[in-house]
């Protein structure tokens, strides 16, 4: 329960302070001009990562406090985070910003006891302080700013934060090791609520304290991981965990020494700099990384108690394998894309346009997709065996936020709190609907025929939708992903949650979040009928949370 709140709560509170953070950004000189590296063309605030640390580590130090290990993490993110934020403002020499890096990694070592005890091709004993100390030192610095350099594309430094975080939750999982998996998990929410922004074309930046923050966090937890909660795992795997990020690194500064530059000189060298060489989109190319990143968590899991030499010799198979695509590519001059003649259109071109312009069809879309989100919200609310006092109590305050709301912006489009709030209850529905289903799950046969119509409707919606507002990104590729590839993990016994099939509850939930999202987009706007449903569904809990 504790995890499920703490993911709710980041992804709640890091939405909720982006907007007034960004309204902030420019009185206070938190802004990201475009320079000849760059590749956005305006100023754009940086000041995501102050929502993500705050997001994430509220529900640490509700859940975790007061042990003297979170206690270290928790100080170490607060100095990761003052630094960034001050680079941020100030563009600190990389001196002063490693004085920073150093200090926090420092605490969580020597106060938190974080240390690298066990390294791949060592013997079974553990390595005394006088090495361990320094090497986890460096490992950790290393890893803080291969994310800090990641960090160069709309929503590439979060999404492959989030996949390797993904994976260090799941592995963490398998062994009980409940304090990572929270902290995981609440860092991921942190990051879901900043793609919300973040992802192409972004409208605000996570800046140097949000990517050093996601690199000291990761680094951690990878550590943590390895040499703490099962140190069955071979040690190596953290290669697999961090994945490309650490190749990226290497290469850029091997490129950087090879041309007798300083390592820390800036240039554009990184794989997503090269992707975009090569003619790909902005999308195609966080996409693409995304996916050879999936690649690199995937094989940890897979190899987790394999021998280090095996790990390790997959690891530089699949860095070899995207440095020598990059080579031939470049030496065959080959190119993603290349200049067409646009074809005339066709007769099915003007058919479908004329079907874009037509508001009968979208509005049947959006009150059938009404209609059916209400059946879920308001009937789960219902139906449910029984509903905890907790969930009441979080019921109520969301209902209240509603309340405050609809006097406010009544008749207006959903603000981004709204659209958490609606979020949070569809989670709450389907968690509930999971572990304790009750009367609700004599209707399974309708529930799967009403989400088959459902996700007709979302396709159609999508097609024929008259603006680009409602379309798909890369964050749609971690969704699904997830979705898919988590619940079929072999060993991980997932299913054994609530007695219930946890990928196919993941997918009716990813279901549900797009139909409220084509809603909370339509052009019929009619907001007011979508904040009446969360609300009855919110006021049903409460009182049958009451009751309780």
């Amino acid at each position: 329960m504790s995890v499920f709140f703490g993911f709710i709560i980041a992804v709640f509170m890091t939405m909720v302070l982006i907007q007034p953070l960004m309204r902030l950004a420019v009185r206070w000189h938190f802004v990201d001009l475009p320079d000849a590296r760059k590749v956005h063309s305006a100023a754009i605030p940086r000041i995501g990562g102050v929502a993500m640390v705050i997001g994430a580590m509220v529900p640490v130090a509700v859940w975790l406090m007061p042990q003297t290990q979170i206690a270290a993490i928790l100080a170490g993110v607060a100095i990761i985070l003052l630094f960034g934020v001050w680079d941020d403002r100030s563009n600190l020499d990389y001196r002063v910003k490693f004085l920073g890096q150093i200090l926090a990694v420092v605490i969580v070592v020597i106060y938190g006891g974080i240390s690298i005890r066990y390294v791949p091709f060592w013997s079974a004993n553990a390595l005394p302080d006088y090495l361990a100390i320094p090497i986890t030192v460096f490992a950790l610095l290393g890893i803080t700013n291969a994310i800090n350099l990641a960090d160069g594309l709309d929503g590439l430094a979060g999404g492959t934060t989030l996949l390797s975080l993904g994976m260090i939750a799941i592995l963490a999982y398998m062994v009980d090791g409940t304090s990572v998996v929270l902290i995981a998990v609440s860092v991921m929410g942190s990051i879901l609520g900043f793609l919300r922004y973040n992802t192409y074309p972004a409208r605000i930046f996570m800046g140097d304290g949000g990517s050093q923050f996601l690199g000291f966090s990761v680094g951690v937890l990878v550590i943590l991981l390895t040499q703490q909660v099962n140190p069955m795992l071979s040690p190596s795997i953290a290669l697999m965990l961090l994945g490309l990020p650490v190749l990226d690194t290497v290469m850029v500064i091997g490129q950087r020494v090879y041309e007798k530059r300083s390592a820390f000189s800036p240039d554009k060298n990184h794989i997503h700099h090269k992707l975009l060489a090569l003619a790909f989109t902005h999308y195609e190319a966080v996409f693409l990384i995304y996916l050879v990143q999936s690649l690199f968590v995937l094989g940890a899991y897979f190899l987790r108690y394999q021998p280090d030499g095996l790990v390790v010799s997959v690891y530089l198979l699949l860095c070899a394998a995207v440095m020598v695509l990059f080579r031939v590519a470049n030496l065959l001059g080959w190119r993603m894309h290349v200049q067409k003649e646009v074809p005339s259109r066709l007769s099915i071109e003007r058919w479908l346009a004329w079907l874009r312009q037509d508001d009968r069809l979208l509005k049947a879309v959006f009150y059938f997709t009404v209609s059916v989100i209400a059946v879920f919200l308001v009937l789960g609310a219902l139906l449910v065996a029984h509903v905890s006092q907790d969930i009441a109590w979080l019921a109520g305050m969301l209902l209240l936020v509603m309340c405050l709301a609809y006097f406010k912006r009544r008749g207006q489009p959903f603000h981004t709190l709204e659209r958490a709030v609606a979020y949070i209850t569809l989670a709450m529905i389907v968690y509930l609907a999971q572990v304790a289903p009750g009367v609700l799950g004599d209707f399974a046969l309708l529930r799967n025929v009403l989400l088959g119509a459902l996700v007709l409707s979302i396709a159609i919606g999508f097609r024929f939708s008259r603006t680009d507002t409602f379309s798909g990104t890369t964050m749609d590729y971690l969704i699904i992903f997830i979705a898919l590839v988590v619940p079929n993990l072999p060993d991980l016994h997932l299913s054994q949650l609530g007695g219930a099939n946890v990928g196919v509850e993941v997918a009716k939930l990813i279901i549900l979040f797009y139909a409220i999202e084509l809603v909370l987009t339509n052009t019929v706007r009619r907001w007011n009928i979508m904040r009446w449903v969360v609300s009855a569904a919110l006021l049903v809990l409460v009182a049958r949370g009451a009751l309780t």
